[in-house]
């Protein structure tokens, strides 16, 4: 029996329920979901180990970090790969786990090696350079293109030599992965070999040299790339456009102008963001007129860009057309009050639904510094009629 302390009140057990930590209904909540998906982990079947990876990175936090170590070495490559990025999800970044997220690189399985460098390239995590670049001249390619990207979200100019490589692989998805990552690291290193892809025989690897010239490209590079404006395929014009715009090139305008009218969306998109990255205020109206023509996005379709394979989705050309209008529109601030473009801001947004005017606006050219899309349709249009004078 529990003797009193002298001086000291006596502990009941109301009283040290009472003095229990306070835990709040969410991590409550986590924990219990976590305590009920634990045994889980181990049930024999792939799918169902699978599916708890992916659920236990929802549910994020310590207990569900601590829950994924099974998962992690699962037999399973494909539990194992759904474990890495349940981890990246559910967890907090710290050097114990990027550790640890290296440590796959080394996995005998491709798919997870991939998914490793996928994760680690998001984290920007410059400790794994080495292991990467190292992965790019390893035997096999499944992984390559995700280590390529990879390396170019980094930023870290040790890539550039084996990137410059594998930019002269016979395999055309490994020579637009290499191009991008160049093009995203910026070294004058790999001016060369990306401005001989301008030329090459696979339209995907000329659009990616096209964009790659964005941020690598001079003065010489601007008549060849306003010479591709012609080419036959929509996505090296697409890469031209994001070029000309990322440079700044105001005296390209009438031809970023003219690209409104292509009959590719996913070249009508590009010159619309180009036309943004201007600066120009002169520009708004156009833009508010091309913002005009779109057809009104609808709600749950994809806003993603398009895919390497091919040009834009249907369903979501008219999302991406109309959000990246309203978004070059509120980068535009004009010296005056413009009526016309106030306008049509207003028109659009009455016709909009609530849930399409909440919706976060992912944009039409990924984001180079890698910030995660914040601003809603509804505050987008809100910036932009308030720099019109509405």
């Amino acid at each position: 029996m529990n003797r009193p302390v002298p001086g000291r009140a006596a502990t009941t057990p109301g009283r040290r329920r009472r003095k229990a930590p306070v835990r709040s209904p969410a991590a409550a909540t986590r924990a219990a979901v976590v305590a009920a998906l634990r045994p889980r982990t181990r049930d024999p079947s792939g799918d169902v180990r699978q599916a708890i990876a992916a659920v236990l990175g929802e549910v994020g936090g310590p207990l569900a970090v601590a829950a994924l170590g099974p998962l992690l070495r699962d037999p399973s490559d494909r539990v194992r790969r759904a474990a890495v990025f349940g981890l990246a999800r559910a967890g907090g970044r710290t050097a114990r786990e990027r550790a640890r997220l290296r440590s796959f690189l080394k996995d005998p399985a491709p798919r997870v090696r991939a998914a490793a460098a996928v994760v680690l390239g998001r984290w920007r995590d410059r400790q794994s350079v080495p292991a990467l670049v190292a992965r790019l001249s390893a035997p096999g390619s499944w992984e390559k293109p995700s280590v390529a990207v990879a390396l170019g979200r980094i930023g870290d100019r040790r890539a550039v030599p084996s990137l410059v490589e594998l930019a002269g692989s016979p395999l055309r998805w490994l020579r637009v992965c290499a191009l991008h990552a160049l093009g995203e690291i910026g070294a004058p290193a790999g001016r060369t070999v990306v401005r001989a892809g301008l030329s090459d025989a696979a339209w995907s690897v000329r659009g990616a040299a096209a964009t790659a010239l964005g941020t690598l490209g001079t003065e010489k590079d601007v008549p060849r790339l306003l010479e591709l404006l012609g080419d036959p395929h929509p996505w090296p014009r697409r890469g031209v456009l994001i070029a000309l715009g990322r440079m700044r090139r105001r005296d390209a305008a009438d031809r970023l102008r003219a690209a409104l009218g292509d009959p590719a969306p996913e070249v009508r998109v590009a010159a619309c963001w180009a036309l943004g990255e201007l600066g120009d205020p002169a520009e708004r109206r156009e833009l508010a007129r091309f913002l005009a023509s779109c057809p009104l996005p609808s709600v749950g379709a994809p806003t993603s860009g398009p895919p390497e394979a091919g040009a834009l989705p249907s369903s979501g050309a008219a999302e991406l057309m109309f959000e990246t209008a309203v978004a070059s529109l509120a980068r535009l601030t004009p010296h005056v009050a413009d009526t016309e473009v106030d306008r049509i801001l207003t028109e659009a947004e009455l016709r909009l639904s609530r849930s399409a005017l909440d919706r976060t606006v992912r944009p039409a050219v990924p984001d180079r510094s890698g910030a995660e899309p914040t601003r809603t349709l509804r505050q987008l249009i809100a910036s932009a009629r308030s720099s019109a004078g509405g």
